[in-house]
């Protein structure tokens, strides 16, 4: 059994035997942006309402990568598992998804899982969420099915930001074209790019400007540039610049790297977890002809962040 702070996270449920009736989220809740922020703040508040256990059920790997899509998470399951417990959840059931549940029938889901396995007294899901073969199962079938099993089905409508609907979809689109703030404003807080600070070649120091070099854990790495941004070390949060891309100057392997110089900072942080917040997409990653004007640009990189910091009250 594992557990994140006082969450309960369950991934083994042949054996699994609750006495306590739950209300249960169903989704994959990829970035837990603001429309899934909507749908846990309607799980908790009828949990305690009614005395029960707020859980979320969710599934790993994510459906569409079992079906073979390229699909880039936006957030590491960590992070994901993190949110939830902050959200005030108890208990997260994290499911290995499978041909077998692939297969499903959403009745037998709900019976044999829902109703059997997590004593679910209420289901809440988001605006669109479907579920079992052929995803043929939706909001309509489970209030037949809660008038049939006695348990009550809630929807909670789509969140829109500017008439836009808040998905994990469009906020991925936002990251690939290096919107940052739009996503953020999506996901009601910065995107965050997480990992180690492990050791580099030592380019940015010889530059005049040393950087963290970053082992990320993330699947999805925003558009390739500069980022004003947050670096999150020991709960800290420190002025930055970071840069996403393969370094063109250089002759370096083709691999993506993720850099960040923190401002006004001489710490040693090697092996120390990292968050990078990414803030304002600056400009993209360019092949410059000399070391000279690369460094020329890095300063006024470093310019435009500061007075942005100062301008936004950071």
């Amino acid at each position: 059994m594992e557990y994140f702070g006082a969450m309960q996270v369950v991934r083994n449920i042949d054996t699994l035997f609750t006495e306590r009736p739950h209300a249960v989220v169903l989704g994959n809740f990829d970035g837990f942006h603001l429309g899934h922020k909507a749908i846990t703040d309607r799980l908790c508040n009828i949990a305690q309402t009614k005395g029960l256990v707020p859980a979320v059920v969710t599934f790993q790997p994510h459906p569409m990568k079992f079906f073979g899509a390229d699909l880039k998470l936006i957030m590491t399951e960590e992070s994901k598992i993190r949110a939830f417990a902050e959200a005030g959840v108890e208990t997260m059931f994290i499911l290995e998804f499978s041909r077998r549940f692939a297969d499903i029938d959403p009745e037998v889901f709900v019976r044999e899982f829902l109703v059997k396995k997590f004593r679910a007294a209420v289901v809440i899901v988001g605006y669109d969420y479907r579920f079992g073969r052929g995803r043929s199962g939706d909001y309509s079938l489970l209030v037949t099915l809660g008038s049939k099993y006695g348990f009550t089905a809630v929807r909670v409508p789509k969140v829109t930001c500017g008439k836009v609907t808040v998905s994990s979809t469009n906020i991925r689109n936002f990251l690939l074209e290096g919107n940052v703030e739009k996503a953020g404003e999506f996901l009601g807080r910065p995107f965050f790019i997480e990992g180690k600070v492990v050791d580099g070649n030592k380019v940015g120091r010889q530059l005049g400007y040393p950087t963290a070099n970053i082992d990320f854990r993330n699947e999805l790495i925003p558009k390739a540039g500069i980022y004003i941004s947050m670096a999150v070390i020991d709960g800290e949060r420190y002025k930055s610049v970071t840069n996403i891309g393969r370094r063109p100057t250089f002759s370096f392997p083709d691999q993506m790297k993720v850099e960040t110089h923190i401002f006004d900072f001489s710490r040693d942080i090697y092996g120390k977890d990292t968050e990078i917040e990414l803030l304002k997409y600056v400009r993209p990653e360019e092949k410059f002809p000399d070391v000279e004007t690369l460094i020329k640009a890095i300063d006024g990189d470093c310019v435009a962040a500061r007075k942005w910091f100062e301008e936004n009250g950071y």
